[in-house]
């Protein structure tokens, strides 16, 4: 029987306007590195963030930009704020300026047919970060990652007879969407009846809409009324939900199921309430890195995918020994 689903208060809204204007003036930068394509010249990149108000993103973005300076190459990036339209006009502003490759955070390849238009006429190679790889793109590095922390939740509402649980989703970006289908099509796999909270929030704002969506949900379902979980996108939206159960002072069992890691969120991995998989920025620019390189040389597509680990209360002590880069923000 497929679970029942209640849609959370906010509504899911993108913008369309295709003008530059509120973005965040843009950040050109050239290192003196030698390129190392081979083609005897710097070459350049056009990065087309997401948020940066989301710090995982906005690691990612960094992180790429930072390897590439490394070579030589001449970086470009620009914030659109999570604007869907913004982030168009920013990849039609880098196809004018001519770049050498483009690379798209976080956005998927048919939200951004524009850009990909553009590109495929100016014949400049798209790459798209947290996309599995599809027809058109040159390459991409996927970090959807669905089955970990998803098959823990499922197993967790069957083992304790969950009878409502909450999901933190934001279907614009991808990351989010296929873990949430994964979600969707395990729970009708499995027959899970428990009654589904889904909270669509927005970027920016993702902190304080899921803390609401959560404290709206959780005033729905008292404690010693029924047995909970949560499911969470990712740290940020992970972020607002344990403000949530804080400030509604509840104590009963409320595990959060979610992905990547932020300081904000290690208490409560500590404690054994929130389960996550990381994967490291610098392993995701790395890749794309070795995946665009190989491309200009070859001309073949490529999937890359970082490496993972499952951080939960048993292991996030070693976790943090092993990498100590997550202490420094």
């Amino acid at each position: 029987m497929k679970a029942t689903k209640f849609k959370g208060a906010a509504a899911l809204a993108l913008a369309a306007a295709f003008t530059l204007s509120g973005c965040a003036n843009d950040s050109t930068s050239t290192a003196a590195a030698g390129d190392s394509t081979g083609s005897g010249a710097a070459k350049s990149l056009g990065i087309i963030q997401f948020d940066a108000t989301s710090p995982i993103d906005n690691l990612f973005a960094g992180n790429t930009k930072k390897a590439f300076e490394g070579l030589g190459w001449k970086v470009s990036t620009q914030d659109p704020k999570g604007d869907l339209g913004q982030a168009n006009a920013i990849c039609t502003q880098w196809v004018t300026r001519k770049v050498d490759v483009l690379v798209v955070t976080t956005y998927a390849m048919d939200q951004m047919a524009q850009c990909m238009s553009q590109a495929d006429a100016a014949k400049i190679p798209v790459f798209f970060l947290g996309s599995p790889l599809l027809p058109g793109m040159a390459g991409s590095v996927s970090y959807v990652i669905p089955k970990p922390p998803n098959d823990l939740f499922i197993k967790y509402l069957k083992d304790n007879q969950v009878t409502s649980f909450a999901a933190l989703d934001f279907t614009p970006g991808t990351p989010c969407r296929l873990r949430a289908e994964y979600r969707e099509k395990a729970i009708k796999d499995q027959g899970i009846t428990a009654k589904e909270y889904s909270h669509q929030f927005h970027i920016p704002g993702q902190v304080v809409e899921s803390q609401n969506g959560i404290a709206a949900w959780l005033q729905a379902n008292p404690a010693g009324a029924g047995k909970y979980a949560i499911w969470s996108c990712y740290s940020d939206s992970t972020e607002g939900a344990l403000a949530a159960i804080a400030q509604a002072g509840r104590t009963d069992p409320l595990p959060i199921f979610t992905w990547d890691f932020s300081l904000s969120i290690l208490p409560a991995i500590r404690s054994g309430q929130v389960t996550t998989v990381y994967y490291a920025p610098s392993d995701v620019a790395n890749t794309v890195k070795d995946n665009i390189l190989e491309y200009l040389k070859t001309g073949t597509p490529k999937e890359g995918t970082p490496s993972t680990v499952l951080v939960t209360k048993d292991n996030v002590e070693q976790f943090l020994k092993d990498n100590p880069e997550v202490q420094a923000g």
